[in-house]
């Protein structure tokens, strides 16, 4: 049970800091969206360096690599969004 409510808490963190380097970060994402270069390496740098502060360690490959899944998921549904628009 402890591991599920850890996971789950690891889960919602990385929500928090995906959404608040969204935020954050406006310009970058629309960067992202037009297809610009450099702007996916900001924002993936944004967001692991946010969610290793919160965690208050460094991260491992595999945590990094979560990181940039849910970061590339979240911009990609926001573009299939606005495309629908």
């Amino acid at each position: 049970m402890d591991s599920r409510r850890s996971d789950a808490a690891a889960s919602d963190l990385l929500e928090s800091v995906v959404g608040e380097t969204l935020a954050s970060h406006a310009e970058m994402v629309n960067n992202w969206l037009a297809g610009r270069p450099k702007s996916w390496g900001y924002l993936a740098g944004k967001a692991v360096g946010a969610y290793r502060r919160r965690l208050g360690r460094d991260l491992s490959d595999a945590e990094r690599r979560t990181v940039w899944a849910r970061l590339w998921q979240a911009l990609t549904e926001l573009k299939v969004s606005q495309e629908r628009r």
